[in-house]
This record gives structure tokens, C-alpha cells and sequence, in this order.
């Protein structure tokens, strides 16, 4: 298994919509929703170069607005427990429109280019922050789309197991920390984040027969060299 996809957004609104905030409003420092997945390395050897998910926002504005993001990979999450921070990090994002929607609301995907790092098989929580250098009021309103798993790759998928974290609300503390959906939202579902980790592609066949064929020339190279003294 080469990636982990939570799954496609649904077309229904989402029961509790999710904020997302990477410190792009004054009065809003961290808002981010995590999600439990289990990482089973697969061709490339578990090395991540790309992580990211589906958004809306119930405004007019583009996906192309949001150019910032902050991403985290934790362990031991509970409600009310955030556990143990084991990878954490920003990356280059790339918006780009889907066909899906959520609540009428146009989803687009966003892709974070982070520096490449080994992450062992395991159990692990993901999260990602979505911000904006943009002065406009409007360009901050951006929600996690929700999935039920459908399309999804590993798991688990549609468990309903997902944490929020909202550090400020205009400005006071408040208490979403580490809060687990669906225990202050009992009787309702559909809180899985759509996202997604991908692994960095397998060697071609073609790639591993020109690195091959280098290194027996360069070996030929210094074979011809040693017969003829230099």
C-alpha cells in the first residue's frame, strides 16, 4: 500500500462543519481536525513527499486564496488528550478544483509538498491547518470536508473517530482542545476529514535500468583505466 486516503467528501452538508485556521486571522491562531489512520509502507519504503485533503468554504471565493498550511502526525489521541507530537511541519500548497461538493459548496483539493521523511508502519493521527496571506475577510472561512470513506485507500475508513483542535475564538481561549466529534456531537456521524498521505512513487523499471547501466559503465570506465596504468 503506497498512500492513505480517508475518502471521498459526501455531497450532504456535514453535521458539525470544521474550521480550518493556519494563523491567517488576527483573532484565530491553530484550527485544525485530525484523523486516526493506520500507515503500511509500501513501495517507496514509507517515505511521505506529499500530504493534504478537501476543503470548502461557504463563501464565493477560490480555492486559489489559500497558500499556507500546517501539518501534524501525532500519536495517543483521546478526547481531550493530544497526545505525542511526532512530526509537524509547512510545505508548498498547490490548489486544485474537484467535481465535488459539499452542503452546495464547491470542495477543492489542496496538495502540501512537504520535505521527505521516513514514517514507519504504525497507528498515527493526521492533521492539516489551511491559511491565506490574503487581506480579504472572506478568504478565511474555510471548512474540512467530511467523508464516510467511500473511495478510500487503508483505514480504518467511516469510523466516525476524529479529533478537533481551535486554540483561539475572537481573540479568548476556549475549550475545543483535542475534542473528539462525536462525543459532544452524540447521535450525529459523518465527521472523518477527507485526507490524504502519499508516498513517494516505486522506481521505474526503466529508472533502475539506467542507474544499473551507469554503474556498469563507470565500472568499465575504471576496469579500462587500471589496465592501462592510469
Amino acid at each position: 500500500m503506497a498512500d492513505w486516503y480517508s475518502g471521498d467528501p459526501y455531497t450532504a452538508a456535514t453535521a458539525w462543519p470544521q474550521y480550518t485556521e493556519n494563523n491567517s486571522n488576527s483573532n484565530q491562531e491553530l484550527a485544525l481536525t485530525y484523523d486516526n489512520f493506520t500507515w503500511t509502507p509500501g513501495a517507496g519504503g514509507g517515505i511521505v513527499d506529499t500530504v493534504g485533503g478537501h476543503f470548502h468554504s461557504f463563501g464565493t471565493v477560490a480555492g486559489t486564496v489559500i497558500d499556507t498550511a500546517y501539518w501534524e502526525i501525532r500519536t495517543g489521541m483521546s478526547h481531550n488528550v493530544g497526545g505525542t507530537l511526532l512530526y509537524s511541519g509547512s510545505g508548498t500548497v498547490s490548489p486544485f478544483a474537484t467535481s465535488f461538493t459539499q452542503g452546495g459548496a464547491p470542495v477543492w483539493g489542496f496538495d502540501v509538498d512537504v520535505p521527505n521523511f521516513a514514517l514507519p508502519a504504525g497507528n498515527y493521527w493526521f492533521g492539516l491547518a489551511l491559511g491565506t496571506t490574503s487581506t480579504d475577510p472572506s478568504a478565511t472561512s474555510w471548512f474540512v470536508a467530511s467523508t464516510t470513506g467511500t473511495n478510500g485507500v487503508g483505514g480504518p475508513l467511516g469510523d466516525d473517530l476524529s479529533i478537533y483542535f481551535q486554540s483561539l475564538f475572537g481573540g479568548a481561549t476556549i475549550t475545543w482542545d483535542y475534542t473528539e466529534s462525536a462525543v459532544i456531537n452524540p447521535g450525529l456521524s459523518g465527521f472523518d476529514p477527507s485526507y490524504y498521505i502519499h508516498e513517494v512513487p516505486e522506481p521505474s523499471t526503466l529508472t533502475l535500468a539506467s542507474i544499473a547501466a551507469a554503474v556498469g559503465l563507470a565500472g568499465a570506465w575504471r576496469r579500462g583505466r587500471l589496465l592501462c596504468g592510469t
